[in-house]
C-alpha cells in the first residue's frame, strides 16, 4: 500500500504495510510526519484473483483521524485514516 501526503508541507511518499482495514478506513505505520485533520492518497492494490476482470488498483482520498506513537528506533507514527473518496483504475 502506498501513502503520499496531499499537503504540501510533507512532500514524501512510503509503502506501508496494511495492519487494519475496513469498509470505512486503514490503518497503519509510518514514519511520515502527518498531523490529525490532514488529507492523504492512499493506493491499494488487490490481487486480480479476488473478482477476474475488475479494477486491480484503488485510490483514496483518506483524512487523518487517529495517531498514536509506535515507539522504537524508527519513530513510526501508527496512523487511522477514513476514507472520503476513491477511484478505480
Amino acid at each position: 500500500m502506498r501513502v503520499k501526503a496531499l499537503d504540501s508541507s510533507v512532500p514524501a511518499e512510503e509503502t506501508v504495510n496494511c495492519l487494519n482495514i475496513s469498509m470505512r478506513g486503514v490503518y497503519f505505520p509510518t514514519a511520515l510526519k502527518l498531523q490529525e485533520g490532514s488529507d492523504v492518497e492512499v493506493r491499494l492494490k488487490r490481487p486480480e484473483e479476488i473478482i477476474a476482470g475488475q479494477a486491480t488498483e484503488w485510490t483514496f482520498t483518506a483524512r487523518v483521524v487517529h495517531l498514536e506513537s509506535l515507539g522504537g528506533l524508527e519513530k513510526k507514527s501508527g496512523v487511522g485514516v477514513h476514507f472520503l473518496y476513491y477511484s478505480a483504475n
